[in-house]
C-alpha cells in the first residue's frame, strides 16, 4: 500500500506542475479570433486583457476587422489550465448597417511552446438577432516592454 501511495504521487507530480495559478492569467494577450463559414468576416484581431478584482477575474476583449472595432467586458474564473469566460456587455462598438456584435463565452485552455505561452479554445456567442456563427480564439500572452 505505501508503494501504491508513493507511486501516485510521484504520477501525479507532472501534473501538479503543470497546473498554473489563475493569477499567471493575468495581463494582456493578443491573437486572433475566427468564426466559422457564414459569419460577417472569417479572422479578426483580437485582444484579451485579463485582470483581477477581488477575487473575481475580470476583463475586456477587444475585436477588430478592417475599420470595425468592439469592446467588451467579461468575467472569468480558472479550472486547472483553463479560463472560462462570459462577455456580459458591450462597452462601445462601430459597425456597418445590418451588421451586430456577439457577446461571447468559451472555455481556452493555457498551453506553453517553447517559452510562449497561448491561450486557445472554442467560442460560442449571442447577439441581438440570436445565436452567432461560432469560431475559435488563439491568443499569446503579450510581453510587457520597457
Amino acid at each position: 500500500m505505501k508503494h501504491f501511495l508513493v507511486f501516485i504521487l510521484l504520477a501525479t507530480l507532472p501534473c501538479l506542475s503543470w497546473a498554473q495559478k489563475p493569477e499567471e492569467f493575468l495581463g494582456k494577450w493578443v491573437g486572433e479570433l475566427t468564426q466559422n463559414e457564414g459569419g460577417f468576416r472569417q479572422k479578426y484581431y483580437c485582444e484579451m486583457v485579463i485582470e483581477k478584482q477581488g477575487n473575481q477575474f475580470v476583463g475586456t476583449t477587444y475585436v477588430s476587422v478592417e475599420d470595425l472595432s468592439a469592446e467588451m467586458a467579461f468575467k472569468g474564473e480558472f479550472k486547472g489550465n483553463t479560463l472560462i469566460f462570459k462577455e456580459d456587455r458591450i462597452i462601445r462598438y462601430s459597425q456597418l448597417k445590418d451588421m451586430v456584435w456577439c457577446l461571447k463565452w468559451g472555455d481556452l485552455q493555457l498551453r506553453k511552446k517553447g517559452k510562449t505561452w497561448f491561450l486557445e479554445g472554442k467560442w460560442n456567442g449571442q447577439s441581438v438577432y440570436g445565436p452567432c456563427i461560432p469560431g475559435k480564439v488563439l491568443l499569446q500572452r503579450e510581453v510587457p516592454r520597457a
